[in-house]
């Protein structure tokens, strides 16, 4: 199978101050039917219980989530992030899955050993793997130390530049968990097609912020997803 649309890989920019981040915005042309691994049950408007460590996870119960979604850890990080209940999910916790694994390689037009290893950057990956269309939705999670509590938009113009996409509606607010936020827009294209890319901050700490990015076809969709993102983070 062959990509018939890619927005390359977002790489670190020093003029940006962006040192930290390498953004895997590839753009898959294969799917395959699934349930998600993930999902453990249906989240309605309620709290959301998860099975995690007690000495990473945030208290789950303390988080609601729409309907739709299912609260998911990032053993890495020691947060929660709500992710579509219908969507695979991978993080190093359900690595050993091998058909887990199999399908958002497949998906992603990627191979096995590329998307486990590209948890090391990015250690949450979601994939609309049972999407019939030619390029599933997907989000994956990032980290970025060093370069501020969250990125600019001065920095974010720029990436968005030096990889021939558009960006807009940069905006900064406040997380589900009270933490400053932004979220932005960004629109790249090749061969005529065009796929929407929302990306959602929430700062941790003086210095660091988690980045997470969410791709789709959809405006809808990419609007629907950022906004539980953000709630829940």
């Amino acid at each position: 199978m062959t990509r018939s649309t890619r927005i390359p890989r977002l790489v670190p920019l020093a003029a940006t101050g962006l040192t930290a981040i390498a953004l895997t915005l590839s753009l898959a042309a294969c799917s395959s039917g699934s349930d998600s691994a993930d999902s453990a049950s249906p989240a309605g408007d309620q709290a959301v219980t998860v099975e995690s460590s007690a000495d990473a996870a945030p208290d789950a119960d303390a988080t609601a989530v729409p309907e739709g979604f299912t609260l998911v850890e990032v053993p890495e990080y020691g947060v929660l992030v709500a992710v579509p209940s219908d969507w695979d999910t991978l993080t190093s916790a359900n690595t050993s899955d091998e058909e887990l694994v199999g399908r958002i390689a497949q998906a992603l037009d990627d191979s096995e050993e590329e998307v486990i290893a590209d948890l090391e950057d990015t250690p949450l990956t979601s994939v609309d793997t049972a999407s019939d269309a030619e390029d599933p939705a997907y989000l994956y999670m990032t980290r970025s130390d060093g370069n501020g509590a969250l990125p600019t938009e001065e920095m974010l113009r720029a990436l968005a530049e030096n990889h021939d996409a558009t960006s807009s509606n940069y905006e900064q607010t406040t997380s589900g968990s009270g933490a400053d936020a932004a979220t932005f827009t960004m629109t790249g294209s090749e061969d005529g097609r065009q796929r929407r890319v929302s990306g959602v901050a929430v700062s941790d700490g003086d210095d660091a912020f988690f980045l997470v990015v969410v791709v789709s076809d959809s405006e809808q969709q990419l609007q629907e997803v950022s906004d539980a993102v953000i709630d829940s983070l």
